[in-house]
């Protein structure tokens, strides 16, 4: 008998570790700000794009735009990846064999587009990121929540050519309360430059 009760108690502390574990996998994406974000992040032959939609806080639905991966062996592997991180609510899933580039693209864009819906912790940020003529640094700064200015702090571009993008799209970069603008005719390098010193800067990395 006294054997029955411990196999019986170990079985029930396994059952309550594992429905745990299962319970934080799946409240891990929750808190979201409701709406559609969109991320991207370079597959084995070009961006992978999702847009990410979160409903209710948590992640309803992940599509993926248009790619230029190799569809017999990049498709499988966004169906699977797309379908275990809606079902676990968990953005850290392993890669599929054999995709390792398209998953960790997908995974990467998925993230980034988590990032958005978690909103932006207040305080001034930095960043830097290579531009046509060298390092261009931004400062970001946050107030309630929400992307209140960015500046161009330092850059070697080309004044002629980078200026219009170094005040158009900060303006944008805040207008949009996201990274992801259009870039500025004629003055891609900078644009670019700027919109990847920014991210850097509100993720942290």
């Amino acid at each position: 008998m006294q054997v029955r009760r411990n196999v019986s108690l170990i079985l029930l502390v396994g059952l309550l570790i594992v429905t745990g574990v299962v319970w934080s996998m799946g409240s891990q994406a929750e808190g979201l700000k409701d709406g559609v974000y969109f991320g991207q992040a370079q597959g084995f032959a070009g961006n992978v794009g999702v847009d990410v939609t979160i409903s209710g806080g948590r992640i309803a639905k992940i599509e993926v735009r248009p790619h230029d991966e190799t569809p017999f062996v990049a498709g499988p592997a966004i169906e699977k990846l797309v379908q275990t991180i809606v079902e676990t609510q968990n953005t850290d899933t392993d890669i599929v064999t054999g995709a390792t580039y398209t998953s960790k693209a997908l995974i990467a864009a998925v993230k980034q587009a988590v990032r958005k819906a978690e909103g932006f912790k207040d305080g001034v940020y930095k960043g830097s990121a290579e531009g046509f003529g060298g390092t261009v640094t931004v400062e970001v700064t946050v107030a309630g929540g929400a992307i209140a200015k960015v500046a161009v702090l330092e850059n070697n571009e080309t004044p002629s050519i980078a200026e219009n993008a170094i005040k158009q799209i900060p303006e944008a970069i805040v207008a949009q309360q996201s990274w992801e603008v259009d870039v500025v005719s004629g003055a891609t390098y900078t644009s670019k430059a700027i919109m990847a010193a920014v991210e850097t800067a509100l993720s942290g990395e």
